[in-house]
């Protein structure tokens, strides 16, 4: 059951938030009554639209081309406006932080341009995704002629090297090569789970229709929170219910359970990053309506002082008009919202693996048929692998609980509790993952960092399960910070708490009963976080590097000789 649990998205190690990112905070915060709970917050980017300081002058001369470009060309509502970019360094952020605390002056408005404005949210165009490798596949490393690849294949070899053991002395023992008694559970109304899935996978398909309501107005959008927060809460208790109704294995109600929580995120995200691309939507007539305002008042201003503000106040407007239509445009091919609102851009949204929405992803030239057969290959063999030391070095130990003692439990589980921990994240991380995006040209393919060296469990938090962390980042912790006014820690610590009790939730409908081991155990994390920080660790990276293994070591067998102990003790 531990080891099942190692496969959830691991919530909790994807909380911290990337501290270069934080200002883009001071631009998603905004009244509620223009943007309700339940839509997309963005995340950073460090890339804007150049902007020409203007200089005071006595003489009328309006702003030049480069600054209000984006005025003019595009229909009220439009987004397809051409939106030049350049890059902006990392010294540059603290340049957008002190804008945007900053109050501008407010020119004289016409009634359409009276409305509430939402703070500069758009200064920051951010793109998720960029063309990255997979850390640990080997045609990277031996492309970068990295100096580690020999213990890559010594690991490789050494699992090789255990099975073929295994399998003579299973030969010896018993006179046959395998034991079969948990490939035999995992294989158990095996039909029922494959069609079980396959229905909630096209339930999916239900948030398309959703979000078509309101490009056709059908429904209001200030009732999208509504809309999205009724039909996700219940198409999850639907299908939470149908996993306890169908009494599963514990293998199949984890793995389904996991899958639920993986696609409960997708819609989730679709439905948020595309409400708040229709509110987007709606702030661009508005913008072009104030900048007409402006551009009058600047005609018709003789004084020095008041034609230097409006002329800030022209530039500034134009530039977040010019990032909100970036905002809703695709970073490949330009493809303009809400033209993305289509079955087979939902199709590739499912099939590529991320967890978070955006209207394009980048892709690799072409598919890689060997590449592909590689990946598929790897999850088989190393799924193989991990049943052979399930069944060799774990279960004997968990059948034994009733005559082995706690301590011993934990001290015979360690090394096959890690191994395994080490394999379902090749397999999921490294063959699944890829082998999808490798089907559906997806090309970034940094789905982990190299968490292996991290000193404390905030730094493994940003590099373990990527997509995750995505997730949580934009729609949970931004969420909270925009709408409910929440500090950083208060919403680090919601997200943890939420985290927290999903991954709860996988123990409880995997083992059939309610232990709060697990949350205990994340929640235990915190001082350790905060053991960390410690000058003598914090300044000594190999001993927090052993400090952070240490705990990685004792966490699944702990929680094995916790959940699974019962499980044998108590059937």
């Amino acid at each position: 059951m531990a080891i099942l649990s190692e496969t959830a998205p691991n919530l909790y190690y994807t909380l911290h938030p990337l501290n270069y990112e934080e200002h883009w905070i001071l631009y998603s915060v905004r009244s509620s009554s223009t943007l309700p709970w339940g839509t997309m917050v963005g995340r950073p980017n460090h890339t804007h639209s150049r902007t020409v300081s203007p200089q005071k002058s006595p003489a009328k001369s309006m702003p030049t081309d480069t600054e209000t470009r984006g005025i003019g060309g595009a229909d009220a509502g439009s987004c397809d406006a051409t939106v030049p970019v350049v890059a902006a360094p990392v010294s540059d952020l603290n340049h957008h932080t002190e804008s945007a605390s900053t109050a501008h002056p407010k020119p004289k408005r016409s009634r359409s341009a009276s409305a509430p404005r939402h703070k500069d949210r758009s200064k920051a165009l951010h793109y998720s995704f960029k063309p990255r490798p997979s850390p640990l596949d080997f045609e990277t490393l031996e492309r970068d002629h990295n100096p580690m690849r020999g213990f890559y294949v010594l690991f490789w070899v050494a699992m090789a090297w255990y099975a073929i053991t295994s399998i003579l002395d299973t030969w010896n023992k018993e006179g046959m090569s395998f034991r079969y008694a948990f490939f035999s559970q995992m294989s158990d109304r095996s039909k029922d789970l494959l069609y079980s899935d396959l229905l909630m996978q096209l339930s999916c398909f239900t948030v398309v229709l959703i979000v078509k309501l309101y490009e056709f107005k059908i429904v209001p959008l200030n009732f999208a929170w509504i809309v999205n927060s009724v039909w996700l809460g219940g198409w999850f208790v639907s299908v939470i219910s149908w996993a306890l109704y169908s009494n599963w294995k514990w293998t199949q109600s984890g793995s389904f359970t996991i899958h639920c929580i993986a696609m409960l995120m997708k819609q989730a995200s679709y439905l948020m990053s595309n409400s708040e691309n229709f509110w987007k939507l709606q702030q661009i007539p508005k913008l072009e309506s104030d900048l007409a305002v402006l551009k009058s008042d600047f005609e018709n201003t003789v004084d020095v002082n008041k034609m230097a503000d409006n002329e800030k106040e022209i530039v500034r407007v134009n530039d977040e008009l010019r990032n909100l239509r970036s905002h809703l445009t695709g970073q490949i091919t330009g493809l303009h919202f809400p033209k993305n609102l289509t079955f087979f851009n939902f199709v590739d949204y499912m099939l590529v693996p991320v967890l978070v929405y955006e209207i394009e992803y980048p892709r690799t030239e072409k598919f890689r048929p060997f590449n592909f057969i590689h990946k598929t290959a790897g999850t088989f063999g190393t799924l193989a692998l991990l049943i052979v030391i399930v069944e060799n070095n774990i279960l004997p130990i968990l059948a034994l609980s009733n005559e082995l003692n706690f301590f011993m439990t934990i001290m015979k589980l360690i090394v096959p509790f890690m191994i395994c921990f080490l394999l379902v994240f090749f397999i999921i991380f490294e063959f699944i993952c890829n082998a999808f995006a490798e089907l559906t040209l997806f090309a970034d393919r940094e789905f982990y960092e190299d968490w292996w060296n991290s000193t404390s469990f905030d730094e493994y938090a940003r590099r373990w399960n990527k997509p995750v962390h995505e997730f949580l980042y934009r729609h949970v912790y931004l969420q909270l910070i925009a709408t409910q006014r929440m500090s950083k820690n208060d919403a680090s610590l919601a997200t943890f708490f939420v985290s927290s009790l999903f991954h709860e939730l996988v123990m409880a409908l995997t083992g059939k009963r309610l232990r709060p081991w697990l949350f205990l155990l994340q929640m235990f994390q915190l001082p350790l976080i905060m053991f960390a920080k410690l000058p003598f660790i914090k300044n000594n990276k190999t001993v927090g590097n052993a400090f952070f293994w240490v705990g990685m070591f004792l966490g699944p067998p702990l929680l094995g000789a916790l959940y699974a102990r019962e499980h044998y003790m108590n059937p």
